[in-house]
């Protein structure tokens, strides 16, 4: 039995605590927050509630901490210098090298560190593997209205992230070139972003993220030869369109387009993919197996922060637009 504890019951916290009580051979002891209006969302009078994390730090093995990003390299470094085993909300910090520093000392310690990249475990994400091979363009959109929550990270690490995470793991290429154009329009930060990522094997993958959208949408379409792979993040499903054709009718008075093709829609294992993120975490502590994977987890977040770097220098009241080149050891430092 693993004895978890969660730091910060904000708008991610809340949902880790509900999440983490589904798990078996886990017992969550207590929850962390300095606002008591948050403790509410537990509602198990077993659970100790305090405004203090360092009040838990006796009581358990592990914790999910799920502060303001700002707190998340002081409050992760104190829990592995504590001994414990941590799951960071995304992204784990907003500086690369003490991302390197809480991950060497994971290692010093034999400590499980994981990052919350929660798309990572969607039914519909897992499947990508079984049927990707090639592809030669990455497209993903990820937007959605406008929410107070978002003050103080940018559009880029608040929601792009899941996106560069996911594309890198698909391509497993080193990163060639960038472009990326940004505004701002309803916060300080970048608020609505494009990126186009190059990749060494030709690849090319475009990445547009908004959170000042009157929709909400969360898809990624994958171009390979033979066919056009569709996801649909929010509701795990995929379709593959395969064998399409095109003929033009032209008639007295109308010019008609017609487009054919094979839909298959496959079947995907539907659950909850931060109940299967919080399994993962535990069953590396519990097995002591996959306790940390520094170099993918590296890579995407120096590729994000770049881009959020780049976004933050150059930005105005005016869209901004950069272009820059990758050396071979690039995203390992924190800049270039």
């Amino acid at each position: 039995m693993t004895k978890l504890g969660i730091i910060g019951l904000g708008h991610m916290g809340g949902y880790h605590a509900n999440a983490s009580q589904l798990i078996p051979n886990v017992e969550l002891i207590g929850v962390a927050d300095p606002n008591e209006q948050n403790w509410k969302k537990i509602k198990s009078e077993n659970i100790i509630k305090t405004t203090n994390y360092k009040d838990l730090l006796d009581k358990v093995d592990a914790f999910i901490i799920a502060v303001p990003t700002d707190m998340h390299y002081t409050v992760a470094k104190d829990c592995l210098l504590n001994n414990k085993h941590i799951l960071v909300e995304k992204p784990i910090t907003k500086n690369i090298e003490q991302a390197k520093e809480l991950f060497d000392i994971a290692q010093a310690k034999n400590l499980a560190i994981q990052i919350g990249h929660v798309e990572r475990f969607n039914g519909a994400v897992q499947e990508l593997n079984k049927i990707i091979h090639q592809p030669y363009l990455i497209e993903c959109h990820r937007i959605g209205p406008f929410t107070q929550r978002v003050q103080k990270d940018s559009v880029i690490l608040d929601l792009m992230i899941h996106d560069i995470d996911l594309v890198l793991n698909i391509v497993n290429s080193n990163v060639k070139s960038v472009s990326v154009v940004g505004n701002k329009l309803k916060t300080d930060l970048c608020d609505i972003a494009t990126v186009i990522l190059s990749f060494e094997n030709g690849v090319l993958a475009k990445i547009t993220s908004s959170r000042v959208s009157e929709t909400k949408q969360r898809s990624m379409v994958i171009h390979q030869n033979g066919s056009y792979i569709k996801l649909d993040f929010a509701t795990q499903d995929i379709s593959i369109y395969r064998n399409s054709s095109n003929s033009v009718k032209v008639g007295n008075n109308q010019l008609n387009y017609k487009q054919e093709e094979t839909i298959e829609r496959l079947f995907i294992y539907k659950d909850n993919p931060l109940k299967l993120e919080i399994e993962h975490f535990i069953n590396s502590v519990q097995n002591q197996t996959n306790l940390r994977d520094s170099q993918k987890d590296l890579v995407a977040l120096s590729l994000t922060l770049k881009i959020d770097q780049l976004l933050k220098e150059n930005l105005n009241d005016c869209c901004y637009s950069g272009h820059w080149e990758f050396t071979s050891s690039c995203l390992q430092k924190s800049s270039c």
